[in-house]
């Protein structure tokens, strides 16, 4: 039986302050959530919210005091000392490699242009990238220091909650499928397009992923999207792309209205 955010956050409760286990799950749920849709900055963002959390959860587990106020880089340089004068609880290489990862994150969420503006770099897919499969790993590692489960479990747990949290699209194998088998062809194709790597995909992939539309529906919704440049050929032959203004059109209508 899968378990849903509630639940999780209430193993977690069990051993770290409920602040954090709260906001460990719910900003790890919504980074996925906003990198699926495709929304870099709010992916960053929540990687930094991610790192937050488990740095002042792992300090609790370390040395038993709760903090809501210390920052990541603070609170790992404590975690990793190796000097200080309190027994640490965690395992030396626990600390030190959760910590390094923390680090990693918490630096581009605050020096690649998703808080603060920088003249050289801006949110973007590359970055969200990074933060949302690093963050993966350190969501998957908290949970075996703090849940102490089967790594199998937490695999499994980890992909679940994002399941069912995020109900426009499912991944089995790789292989994307629209549930909402009501939407018109359009939009599943821009669904499709908005989830795929590097929002591209074979004409040919494209169509064996779109299972609610039929071969003609397709077709005219493709040559429709083309049309009005929400998606256009690449420069691999077969290959179409999502434009700027279809990921637009999918981050403010087609997504919210499905969502409610």
């Amino acid at each position: 039986m899968p378990l849903t955010s509630k639940q999780l956050i209430a193993e977690l409760e069990k051993n770290v302050d409920p602040a954090f286990a709260e906001a460990i799950v719910e900003s790890y749920v919504e980074m996925q959530q906003r990198y699926l849709a495709g929304d870099w900055q709010p992916t960053e963002l929540d990687g930094g919210r991610l790192c937050e959390a488990v740095a002042r959860a792992c300090y609790q587990l370390d040395t038993g005091t709760v903090t809501h106020s210390q920052l990541p880089k603070d609170l790992c340089e404590k975690i990793e000392d190796e000097k200080a004068l309190r027994p640490h609880a965690l395992i030396h290489a626990d600390r030190i490699f959760i910590c390094r990862a923390i680090s990693l994150v918490y630096k581009f969420r605050s020096s690649r242009g998703s808080v603060h503006i920088s003249p050289h770099y801006k949110a973007d897919y590359m970055d969200s990238m990074l933060t949302v499969h690093v963050s993966k790993w350190i969501f998957a590692e908290f949970l075996r220091i703090a849940w102490k489960k089967d790594k199998a479990v937490i695999a499994e747990t980890i992909a679940q909650i994002v399941q069912l949290e995020y109900s426009l699209i499912h991944e089995l194998e790789g292989v994307p499928l629209v549930l909402d088998h009501t939407v018109s062809a359009p939009v599943e194709i821009l669904l499709l397009l908005n989830h795929a790597t590097a929002h591209k995909l074979n004409r040919d992939e494209l169509a064996k992923q779109a299972k609610n539309s039929g071969a003609k529906a397709f077709t005219v919704a493709l040559s429709r999207l083309l049309s009005t440049n929400e998606i256009r050929a690449a420069s691999t032959a077969g290959e179409v792309a999502l434009t700027p203004k279809g990921q637009k059109r999918v981050i403010e209508q087609i997504i919210p209205k499905l969502k409610t």
